[in-house]
């Protein structure tokens, strides 16, 4: 099973399914209805079902595919991008990775048993 890697800062937005599918940088191999294991601060989160992929250019990311990402705009997009790629240029190619959860592996909360 292939895997995707995410900051910690990402974890809490894919779990509550308010990020619904990630950019990255150059053109990635994963195809659709394909099953991956998504890890954030390298801990398996969740296990996520591949819904679309996407090749765009950085110029033509939309405003629609940033929020998809859980960004407020495409401007905290580009900021993000900066800060995971060196170099990110209107002319680079991008791999947008729409993906479903199957299944969450790690809870935020434990819960307390009862007495």
């Amino acid at each position: 099973m292939k895997s995707i890697m995410f900051a910690k800062e990402y974890e809490e937005l894919i779990l509550k399914k308010r990020k619904l599918c990630t950019i990255r940088k150059g053109k990635r191999d994963f195809e659709i209805g394909e099953k991956v294991a998504l890890y954030c601060n390298n801990k398996r989160i969740a296990i996520a079902k591949i819904e679309s992929i996407e090749y765009k250019k950085l110029s033509e990311i939309t405003e629609e595919d940033a929020k998809k990402d859980g960004f407020e705009s495409k401007k905290a997009l580009k900021k993000a991008l900066k800060k995971h790629y060196k170099k990110v240029r209107s002319k680079d190619m991008f791999t947008i990775i729409h993906f479903r959860l199957v299944r969450v592996l790690k809870s935020r909360t434990r819960r307390k048993k009862k007495k």
